[in-house]
């Protein structure tokens, strides 16, 4: 379901005295609240958790010699096509890199460094450019590569992106659809503490917390849980 979508479906499922909306973007009233809510619901899901599978992407970036610095705009979302412009953190244990004319064939993995160690090993004296070996990043979310390279390597790797609102109509959430109504049920969450309504509420409520587990299941990396063995 895209936006407007959505924001009808909240709609019906909270009073059946309601219709609409037409659009998005000109409501006032309950409707406007019905739209706000549906975008609210979304940034809610987005952020519920960390490990969302759905909020994961990859990226690659070519370097260029001497610069061991790339922020998250230089990067390119490899699904998109385009610059990372939604971005919360690096996933750090994917981080890979090979000489670009070598070929991906030649791939190795880097290694990464807190930022306190990676300055003391590296950010002192003069250093030889070379084949990059390890990474960090500092206080602006940017990649540190040490050494610095000495041509044009490919790094790749998966952050995870920050939540998006969605504005227009036709906007889409980024999240199987089969998963859509969790947004309708945080919606309807809203609706029914906002307007008194405790049963718009308590419908919501169970709705999304059922959502949730199943979401879980496909969407999140398997769960620890249980105490140390004796």
């Amino acid at each position: 379901m895209n936006f407007l979508q959505l924001c009808q479906r909240v709609a019906s499922e909270c009073s059946t005295s309601l219709t609409g909306p037409s659009d998005t973007t000109s409501q006032s009233g309950r409707l406007g609240q019905i739209v706000k809510w549906t975008n609210s619901g979304w940034m809610d899901l987005q952020t519920k958790y960390d490990d969302w599978k759905f909020m994961r992407s990859s990226f690659t970036v070519n370097t260029t010699a001497s610069d061991g610095k790339y922020a998250y705009t230089d990067c390119t979302d490899v699904a998109a096509g385009t610059a990372i412009s939604a971005f919360r953190m690096w996933e750090l244990e994917t981080f890979k890199i090979y000489l670009t004319s070598a070929g991906s064939d030649t791939e190795t993995d880097l290694t990464y460094l807190d930022y306190p160690d990676w300055y003391q090993r590296w950010n002192i004296g003069a250093q030889t450019d070379s084949y990059p070996g390890w990474f960090t990043t500092d206080h602006d979310r940017a990649i540190l590569l040490a050494p610095k390279p000495d041509g044009i390597y490919t790094l790749r790797g998966e952050y995870i992106k920050a939540a998006t609102e969605l504005s227009g109509d036709s906007d889409t959430p980024e999240l199987p659809e089969e998963f859509h109504m969790a947004i309708v049920y945080r919606a309807m969450m809203k609706y029914g503490r906002y307007n008194g309504a405790p049963e718009v509420f308590a419908d919501g409520q169970a709705e999304y917390t059922r959502m949730l587990r199943e979401m879980g299941r496909t969407q999140r990396p398997p769960q620890m849980t249980g105490g140390c063995l004796a």
